[in-house]
């Protein structure tokens, strides 16, 4: 069995020297003493809190260093807590989202599900997708809510090779992404969609009215799942493993 390792002992000064005065100097020489040696918290007799000017009380110093330190750990304690639970309610918000993406019977549909049904599952006030293209070409799912985006709009909102961006208050607003609902776009997240090395990069924006509901500091993992199998359901779609694109309808 290990045995407790003694606490660590200093030599004491000679016996003719301890005064008062020495002692205190000697402790003042040495302030970790007491915490290598906790022990003697016990042992000492705390002053009252009547003895006049000059004296320190002791034990009210050590209480309240304790009421602080209990303070902090219920602050971590709650902030532990509240991040759990704020990771728990997004992860089911994702996965139903995903489910319904999943369950969408067509292409178009599953557009709709992104642009119209995942902003009142991910606790946001609006969701858009969008995706590069040339001006006037024809891309499939443009009609049913897809925005169309000039080529290197996605690295300008990003940044290249970044895959997310949490932005707290988006000053200028965006219409260009977000259209007519702008205005419901304060705080966004931005979310990269590599769909297929020959398909120009897309964008899923999910944006909120209260600037700061998004915020850099904040976990995006389960949100960059959700990008990354929104990317691969449009794979399956295009079905980009044919020579030809089918079931677009």
């Amino acid at each position: 069995m290990a045995q407790t390792p003694e606490p660590k002992r200093r030599r004491a000064p000679p016996a003719e020297t301890l005064t008062p005065d020495a002692v205190a100097a000697w402790l003042r020489q040495n302030p970790d003493f007491l915490a290598d040696n906790p022990d003697l918290l016990f042992a000492l007799t705390p002053p009252d809190h009547d003895k006049g000017e000059g004296i320190v009380d002791f034990q009210r110093f050590l209480v309240d260093r304790q009421r602080r330190e209990l303070e902090a750990l219920k602050g971590a304690s709650r902030e532990l807590i509240a991040a759990s639970r704020t990771n728990k309610a997004t992860q089911q918000a994702v996965h139903k989202a995903v489910l319904a993406l999943l369950a969408a019977p067509t292409f178009s549909r599953a557009i709709t599900v992104v642009v119209e049904e995942w902003a009142g599952m991910l606790d946001a006030d609006v969701v858009m997708m969008g995706v590069e293209a040339e001006p006037g070409r024809d891309v499939p799912g443009s009609k049913t809510g897809l925005t169309i985006l000039t080529p290197g709009d996605v690295d300008a909102r990003l940044g290249r090779m970044q895959e997310v961006k949490v932005i707290s208050a988006l000053n200028p607003p965006d219409p260009e992404m977000f259209g007519v609902a702008a205005g419901l776009a304060r705080s966004v997240v931005w979310l990269r969609l590599s769909i297929h090395e020959t398909v120009p990069p897309g964008l899923l924006a999910i944006g909120s009215r209260e600037e700061g509901r998004f915020h850099p500091r904040q976990n995006t993992e389960l949100l960059r799942f959700l990008a990354s199998t929104l990317a691969v359901t449009i794979r399956a779609w295009l079905n980009l493993a044919e020579p030809q694109a089918q079931n677009l309808r």
